[in-house]
């Protein structure tokens, strides 16, 4: 389970689209007109897509490299996983991403672009965070360097946020409230209610969480464990006396 402390932002759908105009605004100005997108996948596919729907590009492909492992933890260097697979002889290419971070994945897919022998290659992404060693051709804003919980990730990035704060094995018990308050304190973000409580529900479902009951009543959660004398039914604790 995640256990470090590190700034996050939460980010909306609307943020998205507002974002993704701007980009394509900024990709207009400069006159480059793709003819094909290419994502880095999985960040990518959203603020990809978006793209082709603003510049009007039919062609969207993907290539995806892995660098990050669970919110918050990097992998050592990034890898390949996906090659591309598509024609881009002649063409001109714009390859997306949600953000450079260290810039090993723009890298890596820049150098499988060129061995389709495009006619051009450019680089586009939302953010460009302060240590990046590679600067995208475009991008909205420069940032210093936290975890962005983009809309398209937020179950599996708020999952293992709230997963960080129990402690595996531990019998310690949290209620909604004091699992927001430590999100904030630790992650700088609130979760409206609602939400939180979907994502106590998933970790429940995935056998991260189990919840606390008191005479009949949702009360808290703890780190999911087989209870002395007893057993696990349907997520509630179950003690024979």
């Amino acid at each position: 389970m995640l256990k470090t402390t590190f700034p996050c932002e939460l980010l909306s759908w609307d943020d998205m689209y507002e974002y993704g105009r701007i980009l394509a605004g900024k990709i207009r100005e400069e006159h480059f007109k793709p003819d094909a997108i290419v994502a880095i996948a999985r960040g990518g596919y959203v603020p990809a897509r978006t793209l082709c729907d603003f510049l009007m590009v039919d062609r969207l492909y993907s290539v995806q490299v892995r660098h990050w492992g669970q919110t918050g933890q990097r992998s050592k260097n990034a890898k390949l996983w996906h090659p591309l697979s598509a024609d881009l002889k002649g063409k001109n290419v714009l390859i997306v991403d949600d953000l450079a971070d260290t810039g090993q994945s723009f890298d890596i897919a820049l150098a499988e672009v060129r061995k389709h022998d495009p006619k051009a290659v450019k680089t586009a992404a939302l953010f460009v965070l302060e240590n990046s060693k590679f600067v995208p051709d475009y991008y909205v804003a420069m940032r210093p360097w936290k975890w962005f919980v983009f809309p398209w990730n937020f179950t599996e990035d708020a999952c293992n946020l709230v997963a960080g704060l129990f402690e595996a094995k531990s019998e310690d018990k949290k209620s909604i409230d004091m699992v927001a308050e430590e999100l904030f304190v630790k992650h700088g973000i609130r979760l409206p209610q609602d939400k939180l409580k979907g994502v106590m529900t998933e970790l429940v479902h995935r056998k991260v969480l189990q919840p606390y009951w008191v005479s009949g009543h949702l009360m808290r959660w703890m780190a999911a464990q087989t209870p002395k004398g007893g057993t696990l039914h349907g997520g509630r604790k179950i003690v024979k006396r």
